[in-house]
């Protein structure tokens, strides 16, 4: 009896010394892996964030070239002659757009303000910025007062020999666009330069690289070899990062391009804030593989009893609770892991294959809950589960992923048009959708689609940009579906 149970100890010992090495092994090398993974993920998520600023200034000009366009044609067909209509353009540029000040300059040099007042320009200097009358541009006008802020100038052509339109931006708007104290802590600075690193307009936080007229000019020479790649990627109008210094001030610049005239924005974040953020990813991960090395190794143990016990008791329990596991109680649906992994596995099977993801919000669903109770809340959710699945094929898969949260995967879908035309069906269904037995409730959805593998060739890259363009219908106004790549607005 002894014997034996040495034998069984042995048994379960030896194998569970064996997992201890390899995961002892496999945790080394993870760690290792993981700590690299944080570098690269940590300046992913700042060149991101720098990206998101510079649209925003983008966005700023696209905003006032805009108006300026439209300004400019009124004014170019029917009112240059009009002071009064030239006047109401002039101001509703400035009241509508970031532009602080509008002028109107006439073929003859005249100039007329948005309060409909006459102003002088110095027409040589005038003349020599304006060296494009046929379209847009954009001119970066320095001051000359150190209290007083540069500004920009987007020139509008009115029409042939009709003159410009004239816009002005304020560059200290550029402070606040681009709120770097929560992003990347009260010491980073922002600045904006042009193709060639020239310093058009610094933020508010001083910094070393600041103090010449030109932000390259100030590196260290131990790093000019890497400003110099990075002035090559940012005079191509490319985002991304370096770690530089300045007289002994360690930096990671972060710069993109805002779209205009080969303006960057340049974020300059300390080397200490990017250390603690990459130690702080790395203590998260190796928390979270810590736990999961933990409940593998409770899992060993516990196999090894219940395979103790009664391995075929154990498998048949197994096999009956993996079938319920897959069902979504409330809409009868498949739960969220189920889901994932039948896309999965038909992703790896049929990877030259077209699909398409829908991913897909209850419009408001916490006010239904929160109005019509958690009973009817429930009964909206019951009453999609049962009747959306009758839109599609009973081959394609159908979720619920969420409180609110559906997803639907189409397969083997013909072409381009194909995913429109179930996109449409979608809609519809949702435009007819109503729930309840005795009070009838219209439920809307917002809805993203990706299409596999054009959008993502896994999983998770395709959820990814589903649930981008999720956002973006929610962004639109709600109930409504909006594709990834916009294909449904395609003319």
């Amino acid at each position: 009896m002894e014997d034996e149970q040495k034998k069984l100890l042995f048994q379960w010992l030896l194998p569970l010394s064996c997992v201890i090495v390899i995961v002892t092994i496999m945790f080394i090398r993870f760690s290792i892996e993981i700590k690299e993974d944080a570098v690269v993920s940590v300046e992913n998520d700042m060149k991101e964030i720098t990206e998101k600023f510079a649209m925003k200034i983008s966005s700023d000009l696209q905003c006032i070239e805009t108006a300026g366009r439209l300004s400019a044609q009124a004014i170019g067909e029917k009112a240059s002659g009009d002071e009064t209509v030239v006047k109401q353009l002039l101001q509703a540029a400035v009241d509508q757009t970031p532009a602080y000040e509008a002028v109107y300059c006439d073929e003859k040099g005249m100039a007329v303000n948005a309060k409909g007042e006459y102003i002088d320009l110095d027409m040589k200097s005038y003349n020599e910025v304006v060296d494009d009358h046929t379209r847009p541009q954009y001119y970066y006008l320095p001051s000359e007062d150190a209290l007083v802020y540069s500004k920009l100038l987007i020139v509008v052509p009115v029409g042939r020999d009709k003159g410009n339109l004239i816009l002005y931006y304020p560059l200290k708007r550029i402070n606040e666009l681009v709120n770097t104290k929560d992003k990347f802590g009260q010491n980073a600075f922002t600045a904006m330069v042009d193709g060639q690193g020239t310093i058009l307009q610094p933020g508010i936080v001083g910094s070393n690289f600041l103090k010449g007229e030109n932000i390259w000019e100030s590196v260290d020479k131990g790093y000019q070899s890497d400003a110099v790649k990075a002035r090559v990627k940012m005079s191509n109008m490319t985002t991304g990062s370096v770690a530089l210094s300045s007289d002994g001030e360690e930096r990671t610049l972060v710069y993109s391009s805002i779209g205009v005239n080969g303006w960057s924005l340049v974020i300059g974040v300390d080397k200490e804030y990017v250390k603690n953020a990459q130690d702080r990813m790395w203590i998260k991960t190796i928390k979270m593989l810590c736990q999961l090395l933990g409940v593998m190794m409770l899992f060993y143990v516990l196999f090894a009893i219940s395979n103790y016990l009664g391995k075929k008791k154990n498998a048949e329990r197994s096999r009956n609770l993996q079938e319920k596991a897959d069902t979504d109680l409330l809409t009868g649906l498949n739960n969220k892991l189920a889901t994932e992994r039948k896309i999965k596995e038909y992703m790896r099977e049929n990877a030259n294959s077209l699909g398409m993801l829908f991913v897909l919000d209850i419009d408001n669903f916490k006010k239904i809950n929160d109005t019509m109770g958690h009973v009817f809340g429930d009964e909206v959710l019951r009453t999609l589960g049962k009747h959306i699945g009758a839109n599609f094929r009973v081959t394609d898969i159908i979720g619920r992923t969420g409180g609110d949260e559906f997803m639907i995967f189409l397969k083997d879908l013909k072409d381009d048009a194909d995913t429109l035309h179930q996109a449409e069906k979608l809609v519809k269904f949702f435009h007819g959708f109503q729930a309840g037995e005795y009070v009838k409730y219209s439920a809307t959805a917002s809805i993203g689609a990706a299409v596999f593998p054009d959008h993502g060739s896994d999983f998770e890259s395709l959820y990814k940009s589903a649930d981008k363009a999720l956002y973006k219908a929610k962004e639109r106004g709600k109930n409504q579906l909006a594709f990834y790549d916009d294909r449904d607005r395609r003319e």
